[in-house]
């Protein structure tokens, strides 16, 4: 038993580490080469591209549109999302089965899907393509996943606390501002940080509705449509992608910490 839990476990790393961590440092690697070409032999280490990179007004301007959105969606997210979160578990009314299912609908429709049908009720409403419908896309996706982070922190939180608190005095608004917002605050943050680079990265969604504005996703869609870019692509992918395991890594030590303050009660 133990040889095939360990041959297992072997085999999933494994798995993982050539699927998703390779590629990812085979990317970061080849951003120091001296070469156009993402090929061996190494042709030399440079910073040139990251240079370049610094340089082009038009990669500036991408990152900085999909930051600003993706915080606005960050904030709109968290807040329907807290409120969906409570509603799935806090609370028992009819409808909350069909309720919690609708909430999980995103994770389940493909994002081609998605992205098609929000551009057909832009169009079906007359709203025009623009950061506001790329907004509003986002958030569409984002909330469920913020709702389910959070709905499962809340699974776990003792509702006595906020009993109690209310049978000290508190309002409904007090009880949940001093008792279960700190205690499920490590959770609400880590759902932030999340939907924050869900938000940033999206692409299939933001490629329908986003008119004529240009998101990194989108940029590097287009920027690699010559080969001459890619050397840049790559660079600026670094950066991205060593950012955002950073964010990842932080929301997930909130996570388990969140967890670990629950216990002490």
């Amino acid at each position: 038993m133990r040889l095939s839990r360990f041959a297992l476990a072997f085999y999933t790393y494994t798995v993982i580490g050539l699927l998703i961590y390779l590629p990812i440092v085979i990317l970061v690697v080849f951003s120091f080469n001296d070469s156009r070409v993402l090929s061996l032999p190494w042709k030399g280490f440079t910073l040139k591209w990251y240079a370049i990179a610094l340089q082009r007004s038009d990669l500036h301007h991408a990152i900085w549109t999909s930051v600003w959105i993706a915080a606005v969606v960050t904030v709109v997210s968290l807040f329907l999302g807290v409120l969906a979160a409570n509603a799935m578990v806090r609370y028992r009314y009819p409808g909350r089965l069909f309720f919690t299912g609708y909430v999980a609908v995103p994770f389940v429709v493909p994002w081609l899907l998605l992205g098609i049908a929000l551009l057909l009720f832009f169009n079906r409403v007359g709203i025009p393509l623009s950061s506001l419908t790329i907004i509003l896309s986002h958030i569409a996706f984002d909330v469920p996943l913020v709702a389910v982070l959070v709905a499962a922190r809340l699974h776990q939180f003792d509702p006595w606390l906020e009993a109690a608190a209310r049978d000290l005095g508190c309002t409904p608004w007090q009880a949940f501002r001093y008792v279960t917002l700190p205690i499920i605050a490590p959770a609400v943050i880590a759902a932030g940080i999340f939907a924050f680079n869900w938000s940033f990265d999206a692409f299939v969604v933001t490629h329908f509705v986003s008119g004529t504005q240009v998101t990194f996703p989108l940029w590097v869609w287009s920027a690699l449509r010559y080969a001459k870019n890619l050397p840049v692509v790559n660079a600026v992918s670094s950066v991205i992608v060593v950012v955002e395991m950073g964010l990842v890594l932080v929301a997930e030590m909130l996570r388990r910490r969140g967890e670990g303050a629950e216990s002490l009660f």
